[in-house]
């Protein structure tokens, strides 16, 4: 097949959605299909154009093999909302500019959100002949919605109204866990539209009997002064659904404990505000990082002893399945996970871990204290949480099915 992918995000950007989709897509070019991506400059989550990238409207690169195109994309620094939403009406505007370039495709995947992407690439659609297949990744306009930033009832019908025309407009959709299928045919699309595709992890890198994933844990301790800790990580996008607040309440509880040290590394929309809690509160056990390339993830997660992640309790986010607890999970590293829903079902049924209720601070410290003073226990909640990972989640399988719902709607 000819496939065309439209992503805001995409390499070098550092992130779940850019290492799934260029995992996706060099899974398809070793399959043998010709495969181009149309996306934004790259200025994730800063808001700042990387300086190979600024000063010009266009650009065109090869990424490992893949051609990439990309537009001009307005880019601020700073986390408030409009700044956000002008970042991708602009690439939603200035993705045309790559039509031109893609030449003639058989099937178009579109990455949401955002959700704004499913207007070029229904003009796309048109102008190239070839089906759309919506990947959805987070519910939109939902996520919003729930966390209060969306408030207009207009606004918010015109939302929904557009929501529902790009899923018309897909040939498939495909989402990453039950629940979000469930609410989908609920919603009235129809079942045989929608494809179940769980988010992913190679577990081939992500492999903690990887022969320098000993020397990677000694490195990352010794020059961060984690050495003769038990190390709590939480590794991934700092942004709004993600229950920092309960994690910094769970590391204040546990100050006076020498032995446990907190690994934060990422940046986002919410990163100042950590970093402002951390300060004030004067959080000596909490060492935070900023975002890291893709191949250096491993190595900090090689170098915890085990895995925090929190969501906040939103009826969105009990459909949501985090890559950073598969990644935690592929490096045999026990995961504690404050929340509902998908995620934790995960936990529980896998042995992967302990999940704990959502905002319970209290909770999540005495689940960590429990694993911290049982190493035997960590290692067999991390051999579980491994298994599962080669069993479900492993990421090629994973690309082969994004591969298979392309194919249905190309030949359909």
């Amino acid at each position: 097949m000819r496939v065309l992918i439209l992503t805001h995000h995409y390499p070098p950007e550092v992130g779940a959605p850019q290492t799934r989709l260029s995992g996706t897509a060099r899974h398809l070019r070793d399959q043998g299909h010709d495969v181009v991506v149309v996306t934004a400059m790259p200025s994730y989550p800063h808001g700042i154009i990387q300086s190979a990238y600024r000063r010009t409207p266009r650009h065109s690169e090869m990424i490992d093999g893949i051609r990439v195109e990309r537009t001009w994309t307005f880019a601020r620094r700073g986390s408030a909302i409009r700044l956000r939403l002008a970042n991708q009406l602009s690439f939603t505007a200035s993705a045309l500019a790559a039509l031109p370039a893609v030449g003639p495709q058989d099937v178009i995947l579109v990455e949401s959100p955002p959700l704004f992407l499913g207007l070029p690439a229904a003009i796309f659609r048109a102008a190239l002949g070839a089906p759309m297949v919506l990947h959805v990744s987070d519910l939109w306009p939902a996520v919003p919605i729930e966390l209060g930033a969306l408030t207009n009832p207009q606004v918010i019908r015109a939302a929904r109204l557009f929501e529902r025309v790009v899923y018309a407009a897909s040939a498939r959709l495909i989402v990453v866990t039950e629940r979000w299928r469930d609410q989908l045919i609920a919603d009235g699309i129809s079942a045989d539209k929608i494809d179940l595709v769980t988010n992913g992890v190679d577990a081939r890198h992500f492999d903690p009997a990887t022969p320098s994933a000993a020397a990677e844990r000694d490195h990352v301790r010794a020059e961060f002064g984690l050495t003769g800790k038990t190390v709590v990580a939480c590794i991934g996008t700092v942004s709004y659904v993600y229950g920092y607040e309960t994690i910094l309440d769970a590391a204040a509880l546990l100050a006076a404990d020498p032995y446990v040290q907190f690994l934060i590394v990422g940046d986002g929309s919410q990163k100042a505000a950590v970093a402002e809690t951390v300060r004030t509160r004067r959080l000596a056990n909490v060492t935070l990082l900023p975002a890291q390339p893709h191949e250096c993830i491993r190595s900090f997660q090689a170098a915890a002893d085990l895995s925090v992640s929190a969501l906040l309790p939103m009826p969105v986010t009990r459909g949501q399945l985090p890559v950073r607890i598969l990644e935690a999970m592929a490096m045999a590293r026990p995961v504690i996970f404050s929340g509902e829903g998908v995620a934790a079902d995960l936990i529980d049924r896998s042995g992967a871990g302990l999940s704990v209720p959502p905002a319970d601070a209290r909770a999540l410290a005495d689940a960590i204290t429990a694993l911290a003073a049982d190493p035997a226990r960590r290692q067999r909640l991390g051999a579980a949480g491994r298994a599962t990972i080669l069993d479900r989640f492993d990421r090629a399988t994973v690309a082969g099915k994004i591969e298979a719902s392309l194919r249905r709607a190309a030949d359909h």
